[in-house]
């Protein structure tokens, strides 16, 4: 019987696209709203594709009505991006990250999902070029919200049709590598595994108090033994 969920973030978390993910989305940026934002100093890190959009577009003078029109079409033109873009030669996978997943995907105690800021169909895209596709069986996406902590409620509910009950507060893991994959989980009372294989370090997410923190995912007992705990 499955007891608990893992939810995990994808960028920076799992894997890391060398950049060829945020070209991919300012193309598209450039494609659909013939603007080119700057990006110099500005972190995505953490938040959801929805809000990066709003965001960058913000900046070069678009309104949420026009961006919010562009969007049926951004989101096509930027998966088809993606796919001309991101490919196994370009996407490394952190270190422990399958060793983590073959296991928990073992367990008849434990489902995956993913809780990532990724809109569903670059999610796929990212996981099928680290050889991680098929892995997670439920999700919450980037296009359903701009903010991050609305996403926790969403997995949740996903989690629900797919185990056919409802699990949640410490029953529930966010495993993440940023002060929002953190921040996000507590309005749910989800715990909160950190992992400094992103841009923050062990010190900077620990300012952030998560319930556990790891270098990496190598150390796969501590890791599961994080997910099962009472």
């Amino acid at each position: 019987m499955i007891r608990r969920l893992a939810l995990f973030d994808i960028d920076g978390t799992l894997l890391t696209t060398s950049g060829r993910a945020v070209e991919a989305m300012l193309a598209t940026i450039a494609e659909v709203y013939e603007a080119a934002p700057g990006h110099d100093g500005y972190l995505m890190d953490g938040k959801t594709e929805l809000r990066i959009v709003h965001e960058l577009l913000a900046s070069a003078g678009r309104s949420r009505e026009q961006v919010e029109r562009g969007l049926p079409e951004f989101w096509g033109r930027y998966a088809a991006a993606l796919e001309r873009r991101v490919d196994p030669a370009s996407t490394t996978v952190y270190r422990g990250v399958k060793e983590l997943i073959a296991r928990l995907s073992q367990r008849d105690d434990v489902a995956m999902g993913l809780l990532t800021g990724n809109c569903e169909a670059g999610a796929r895209i990212k996981l099928a070029s680290a050889g991680l596709d098929g892995a997670f069986a439920f999700g919450a996406y980037g296009e359903a919200h701009e903010a991050r902590e609305e996403l926790p409620a969403v997995a949740l509910d996903a989690a629900e049709r797919y185990v056919g009950r409802r699990l949640s507060g410490k029953h529930a893991a966010v495993l993440g590598d940023t002060p929002n994959d953190i921040r996000c989980a507590r309005p749910q009372g989800l715990r909160t595994i950190a992992v400094a294989t992103g841009r923050y370090d062990a010190a900077a997410l620990a300012a952030h108090d998560p319930d556990y923190l790891f270098p990496d995912f190598r150390d796969g007992d501590a890791v599961i033994a994080a997910i099962m705990a009472d």
